[in-house]
């Protein structure tokens, strides 16, 4: 199977909340979701570019708006529908059956950012925290991988 490689970041602020941006559909019948910013990784990027190129686009921000604390050991791997396969293939040539993602653990510098929302797909921002997320998922999967790592960095949650 050919999973496409992304990333996507938890980003703290000082009261120990993690950013999450609610995402816009991109199909009619698809809900808007919550999630922590992620995106795909080009072909000439590597993670950390890719990184900071996906938090520049969705939120505005430069390398100097964080620091990088760590990367998980654990991935957020999902298949996506055949349609959905399919429909990107005949835009970009390549089959890919989901999405592997690798996620990194970020500390914001600025509490005061503002945040420059990408408009074709942030619909909005709110800060949650390790007890308060769990409703506003998307997927069961996403949800065991985010508790995961929110054990894994207990300590920055």
């Amino acid at each position: 199977m050919n999973y496409r490689q992304g990333v996507s970041a938890f980003i703290l602020n000082d009261k120990k909340e993690f950013l999450m941006v609610l995402g816009l559909k991109k199909v009619l019948k698809e809900l808007d979701y919550w999630k922590i910013p992620a995106g795909g990784i080009e072909i000439s990027e590597d993670q950390e570019t890719a990184l900071k190129r996906e938090l520049f686009e969705e939120l505005g921000f430069t390398e100097n708006d964080y620091t990088i604390i760590g990367k998980s050991s654990h991935k957020d791997k999902f298949n996506w529908r055949e349609e959905l396969c399919e429909g990107r293939y005949q835009k970009n040539g390549i089959w890919y059956d989901g999405k592997e993602i690798s996620i990194f653990i970020l500390k914001l510098k600025n509490p005061e950012i503002e945040f420059r929302l990408q408009e074709t797909e942030v619909l909005g921002t709110k800060w949650f925290n390790k007890d308060n997320y769990s409703k506003s998922i998307f997927t069961s999967s996403q949800l065991e991988v985010m508790k995961k790592v929110i054990e894994e960095f207990k300590e920055y949650f």
